[in-house]
């Protein structure tokens, strides 16, 4: 099986004999320049120089597994392949031509490979493990798998910080807003996300900020809009929540967008249901009223766990929903849950005002903050640590659940930095 992607490294690196080389045609090629690799539609490299037959070229270059799969692409109706000079394959078994009628010069590369160098590759990409490379991991330099794990963490966290970028922008680029329907997504956590984002919807934060330091009123807002308090209440605390809420709601003319019935609380633990989560949230709204700038301005790790250190209300520490009582005290936030409000919520959000801002200063912060975290266990950090690899903090944990689903799954070997060491290194399979 050979990919495309082990072509372009082949070409890139002229990886292959290049003596004597000539077209399918037998003319005579020479390599001045190898192009520049095109990320967008089009030809795979562009600005390209070579000699052809004595006669020097410049333009495109493109790159197929065989030369057929020209027309199977559907190149000979795209006028971008109009300037390919030459056509490099792995096996020519067709004559391609432009659409004025010129045969496009074809080089193939398939016995012009170092026969060690196709087996290491094979070795890999044929692997039936679930890391084609787990036996020789330990081969591979250290500064080429941090700096691999480092490539594909940044992929993961500009991926999350692209649908924090969407939402701004349906937001009209309002950051204020934003952030807060973050923060408030990110306290649904998976189950609950959407609930609490709609809840974020039909409660503006500047309604929100109006009651800074009133943690009461805030509640009432929080509970009210997400029809908790829609049901027959015996406790006092709740029938003052109620009370306030029925007040401000006329005041602001709110409307529900989220039922009570919509809340998930099936197979969730109670200290993670959906009114605890309010609760905290009304006490960490009220400690930073400005939501932008509590993710804007974390400076470390344990500032932003500081910060997150907030008590909900008594007596959301002895309940887990409007009377009912619970059997054990409800704490605030935990250590995990707070790690993984900065994973999730707060990394994006930095990782997204980098881009934003041109700065790359928020995306190593965000990084950092990920160095403070110790590793989440999964089955695929399971996996990496039994061929030992070191995953101790979340950069590790995150950046290689980013590199089995990207890169190992996907057989992808070849785009991968380990991978290309393993395939250019001798000697290297046990």
């Amino acid at each position: 099986m050979i990919q495309e992607a082990f072509l372009y490294f082949l070409w890139k690196y002229q990886y292959f004999n290049t003596k004597d080389l000539t077209t399918s045609a037998g003319e005579a090629v020479s390599v001045q320049s190898i192009g520049i690799r095109n990320g967008f539609a089009g030809p795979d490299f562009k600005e390209g120089r070579v000699t052809i037959d004595g006669i020097q070229w410049a333009g495109a270059i493109e790159m197929h597994v065989r030369s057929s799969d020209w027309f199977r692409h559907g190149h000979q109706h795209d006028a971008n392949y109009e300037n390919v000079v030459l056509h490099v394959v792995w096996e020519d078994d067709k004559a391609i031509l432009l659409a004025d009628g010129t045969v496009i010069p074809t080089i193939s590369l398939k016995n012009r490979v170092k026969p060690e160098v196709l087996k290491r590759y094979r070795h890999m990409v044929e692997s039936r493990s679930k890391i084609p490379c787990d036996q020789s991991l330990k081969n591979v330099k250290a500064i080429t798998r941090l700096t691999m794990v480092e490539r594909v963490l940044v992929t993961r966290v500009q991926e999350k910080a692209a649908v924090f970028s969407e939402l701004l922008e349906d937001n009209g680029n309002d950051w204020e807003e934003t952030a807060y329907r973050w923060l408030l997504r990110g306290f649904g956590f998976k189950t609950n996300a959407d609930n609490m984002q709609a809840l974020a919807e039909s409660l503006p934060l500047k309604v929100l900020q109006k009651h800074r330091n009133q943690q009461h009123q805030i509640e009432a807002l929080l509970f009210g809009q997400a029809g908790f308090l829609d049901v027959e209440i015996k406790d006092e605390y709740p029938a003052s929540l109620k009370k306030e809420y029925l007040f401000l709601k006329n005041k602001y003319l709110l409307r529900h967008k989220v039922h009570y019935n919509s809340w998930h609380f099936a197979k969730v633990r109670p200290n993670n249901y959906p009114t605890i989560r309010l609760a905290q949230l009304a006490g960490l709204i009220t400690k930073f009223p400005h939501i932008f700038s509590f993710f804007s301005e974390i400076s470390d790790f344990n500032t932003v766990m500081e910060d997150l250190d907030v008590k909900q209300s008594a007596y959301w520490t002895s309940h887990y929903a409007v009377d009912k009582p619970s059997k054990r005290m409800i704490g605030a936030l935990s250590r995990s849950t707070k790690e993984n409000l900065i994973i999730n919520a707060t990394v994006p959000f930095l990782a997204a005002f980098a881009k934003a801002r041109d700065n790359q200063a928020y995306l190593e912060k965000a990084l950092n903050l990920l160095a403070g975290i110790p590793a989440e266990r999964n089955r695929i950090t399971d996996l990496w640590q039994r061929y030992g690899w070191n995953v101790s903090t979340a950069f590790d944990s995150q950046g290689l659940i980013q590199l089995y689903n990207q890169f190992c799954t996907q057989k992808r070997c070849i785009e991968c930095s380990i991978g290309l060491e393993l395939i250019d290194k001798p000697n290297i399979h046990s």
